[in-house]
This record gives structure tokens, C-alpha cells and sequence, in this order.
């Protein structure tokens, strides 16, 4: 795989967490920003180039070595500022730009002009975080879910209890008991991650990914002893954009929103921009203010307020209060842990959630056939989840998969050809257009025929 030389303006959370991930993944690595102490502080604990300056100045992006960038990405806190400098990118050479941006008035127009501006790719990481809790609520049986292929297939994540049905049993067995169409695909124990076989057992405390059709994870839960119903009612604390964005989908699916915000300016301009929520002006952290606004009726809470503490100690008391589906946003790795440790099951990262969505990117830009990978997804560190369109020059093609030589840690768990989702059997023959989920623990994989030996 060819190493690609990268520039990210704007050194931030997501910024900083981009450049570690492209550096585990042995690219060249070059960051701006205007803050001589954040760039020394990066450069001195990791393997990058810093350049200090005005992502808008010429001479800057020269010293940054733009003109010879395989990928520019802007992800400073101003999107005019990363608008523009992605455009200047692009005019000095960069081979391919991406800008965040935040401002959904902006978003929606900008869409339709990047091929005039030269922008390859916009992203928001406050829409994409929100799009991950809606996922999540929309199964709140599961821990996590993740859908591919438009859709068709869902990853989802649950936990193995002393409740569970398939508890000790062995992953062919543990298939039966839950429906047949399904695949264990990954099965995280401690701090390992595994592929299974057949004949692997299954052991309370396991957290298990389970590639099935979403037409068949209301069954699927019920029979593994975790369904709860759809939420139908919300509160979420904190009204940030994240809050907006998922209060926005929500409504849309009619459920019922109740948003606690303790700014007055911003609780007036969420009231006007999403008149069916219900939105509170008052501290979201108290506990009197919670029980006050009825979270001990609501079928899911969701913690967004801007404060990584904050949020673990309200979503603990809302855990606290009864069968309640909590989802709580942190930031900081070492935090999640813990709370993790404590019972929070659902907790979202929202830099890691858009870093995966660059880093497929990248991977993209690896590869001649920049239509081949689809969508990027990582499990506990350890396995990534895979969504790849089969090529006519896959070698692969038309072949049994029986007959195939896949490496080791490499599982094919869904196939979607046209609206038809395949369980993948031995029999199962990939063809052209077909779309594949593959979950490996081989690294950074970035076209199919890689999961060959």
C-alpha cells in the first residue's frame, strides 16, 4: 500500500485525532495552525511536521508542501476559514480537498457547488455523530448499530448476559437458537477482539457483532433475551448542534423530543428551528431538574451537553432510574473506558465516528478504483468492518466461496446484490456490483482482492 502525503489545517480534536490514525497507518503526515504551542505539542509526541501560520496565507501552505499533497483536509473551527483554504489548496496543487463544515445553512448549498469549487468532499462531524445516536435509538436493543450497503445490513452490537439464551454455547449453536439469517461476525473478550469459527464458545461479559437484515433484528433480540421497544420518547440534555441535527431526525420519524438546555439564546433559536420539540431552559445536570421534566417516562436519554463529565454523571442517573435506553456523548478515550466499565454501554465518540469517515477516505485515494471501498467501520481498535463494491477485476469473481483463499482473521458477513440481501455460504459467488461486507483484523485494507491470500 503507498504511503500518501497528507496536510490538516487546524489542529483540534478532530484534527489531532485524524493525524494519530494516519500515522498508525504510515502516512506522511503534515500539520498547520496558528497556535505555536499546539503545534509544538503535537510535533514533540508525534512523528509529524508542523507548520505555524495562517492556513489562508500562500507562503504557509508552501512551507506545509500543499502542492505536492495527495489529501488536504480543513478542520479548523471556522468554516469560511476551511472553505476558502481548501479551495486554495486545490488551485496550489493538492490532489484531493475536504473542508468541514458545521454551519448546516451552509452545508445544504455547498453540496450542489463542489464540483465549482473544487471541494471534494464536505463533512459535518456534529450531523455524522447525531446520525450514529439515531441509529442507535432506532435499535435500542443494541449497544451499537451500523448499517451498510444503503441499508440492507446491519452490524449490530450486544452484550452476552447471564439472561442471555446463548450464553456458553458455541457460535454454530448460538446461530440456530437465534434465527438462522444472521452471522456472528466479531466477538470482543477483555481486550481481545475475535473472528469466530463455528466451534467457538460463547461467554457472559462477550460483546458480540451479529451481521443481519434489519427486517430481522426485532426477532433476532427477543430471541436473545435484550429486545427493548423502538423509543418513541427522548430527552436530551444539551443543545448543541449534536442536538439539533438528532432532535431533527427524530421528529422526523415521530418521535416525541424533549430538549433541556440551560443557555436562553440558544433554547430561543432551537424552540424556533424545531417547533414540534419540547425544549426546556434549566440545568440538564441536576437531578431534581430531570425528575421535574419526566426522564423516569422517557424510553430513551441522551447526554450532549459539552462537558465529557458532566454527561457520564447524568447518564448514570438516568441508568439508575429504570429500564431507560441511555446514550451518552465522550470525548475523551480514557473516560469512555471507565464509564464503560460502570454500565454506560452506549457511549459515542464523535471524534472517532468522524475519523473513521476520513480515513475511508484516505483509504479511497489508495486505490485506482476510488469507487471500490463504501464505508469504514472500527471495532474496539482490534477489526474494521468493511463495506466494498466487487469490480469486474476482482479475482475473485464468480467463484464459490468455498473455493476462495481468504486470509486469516478475514470474514465475509453479508452480501447485497440489487435489493437482495445473501447470507454468504460456501456456495455464495461474488458478482459484479454486488456489495460486501467484510470484517477483518487484517490492517488497513483498502481494496478487496487484499482480503485474499
Amino acid at each position: 500500500m503507498n504511503s500518501m502525503k497528507v496536510v490538516i489545517v487546524g489542529i483540534g480534536k478532530v484534527g489531532e485525532s485524524l493525524a494519530t490514525r494516519l500515522l498508525k497507518e504510515n502516512h506522511d503526515v503534515i500539520v498547520v495552525d496558528e497556535d505555536y504551542q499546539t503545534v509544538e505539542d503535537i510535533v514533540n509526541k508525534s512523528d509529524v511536521k508542523g507548520v505555524v501560520g495562517n492556513c489562508l496565507d500562500r507562503g504557509i501552505l508552501a512551507d506545509a508542501e500543499v502542492a505536492a499533497a495527495d489529501c488536504f483536509f480543513a478542520c479548523t473551527l471556522r468554516d469560511e476559514l476551511n472553505i476558502l483554504s481548501a479551495v486554495l489548496a486545490k488551485k496550489m496543487g493538492a490532489k484531493r480537498v475536504v473542508a468541514r463544515v458545521r454551519d448546516p445553512k451552509y452545508l445544504s448549498s455547498l453540496e450542489s457547488l463542489k464540483g465549482e469549487l473544487g471541494v471534494d468532499m464536505f463533512f459535518n462531524p456534529e450531523y455524522r455523530t447525531a446520525m450514529e445516536i439515531a441509529q442507535v435509538l432506532k435499535f435500542p436493543s443494541a449497544i451499537s448499530a451500523d448499517s451498510f450497503a444503503s441499508g440492507k445490513v446491519t452490524l449490530t452490537e450486544f452484550r452476552i448476559t447471564e439472561q442471555s439464551p446463548i450464553r456458553n454455547m458455541m457460535v454454530m449453536e448460538a446461530a440456530k437458537t437465534a434465527g438462522g439469517r444472521m452471522l456472528f461476525a466479531v466477538v470482543s473478550r477483555g481486550n481481545q477482539v475475535y473472528i469466530p469459527s463455528g466451534d467457538f464458545r460463547l461467554e457472559v461479559g462477550d460483546l458480540v457483532y451479529i451481521a443481519a437484515e434489519e427486517k430481522d433484528l426485532l426477532e433476532l433480540s427477543k430471541k436473545i433475551n435484550v429486545f427493548k421497544q423502538r423509543a418513541k420518547s427522548v430527552m436530551i440534555v444539551g443543545g448543541g448542534r449534536v442536538a439539533y441535527y438528532l432532535a431533527k431526525e427524530l421528529l422526523s420519524d415521530g418521535v416525541k423530543v424533549k430538549i433541556i438546555e440551560i443557555n436562553e439564546d440558544r433554547c430561543r433559536e432551537i424552540d424556533e428551528e424545531l417547533t414540534k420539540a419540547t425544549v426546556i431552559c434549566a440545568d440538564g445536570t441536576e437531578p431534581n431538574v430531570l425528575e421535574e421534566e419526566g426522564v423516569k417516562n422517557v424510553d430513551a436519554f441522551v447526554a450532549l451537553t459539552g462537558v465529557d463529565e458532566e454527561n457520564a454523571v447524568i447518564s448514570l442517573f438516568a441508568a439508575s432510574l429504570g429500564d431507560i435506553k441511555v446514550v451518552t456523548k465522550i470525548s475523551s478515550a480514557p473516560l469512555a473506558k471507565m464509564v464503560l466499565k460502570l454500565g454506560l454501554d452506549s457511549v459515542i465518540a464523535p471524534r472517532e465516528v468522524i475519523t473513521d469517515q476520513l480515513i475511508r477516505f484516505v483509504r479511497a485515494q489508495q486505490t485506482d478504483d476510488e469507487d471500490g471501498i463504501n464505508a469504514l467501520y472500527r471495532i474496539h481498535d482490534k477489526a474494521e468492518a468493511i463495506e466494498f463494491t466487487v469490480q469486474a477485476d476482482f479475482p475473485g469473481l464468480n467463484i464459490p466461496l468455498k473455493s476462495l483463499k481468504l486470509k486469516k482473521n478475514v470474514l465475509l458477513c453479508g452480501v447485497v446484490r440489487g435489493n437482495e440481501f445473501i447470507l454468504p455460504s460456501g456456495d455464495t459467488a461474488l458478482c459484479v456490483h454486488d456489495k460486501v461486507l467484510v470484517v477483518t483484523g487484517v490492517k488497513q485494507v483498502t481494496e478487496l482482492d487484499q482480503i485474499l491470500k
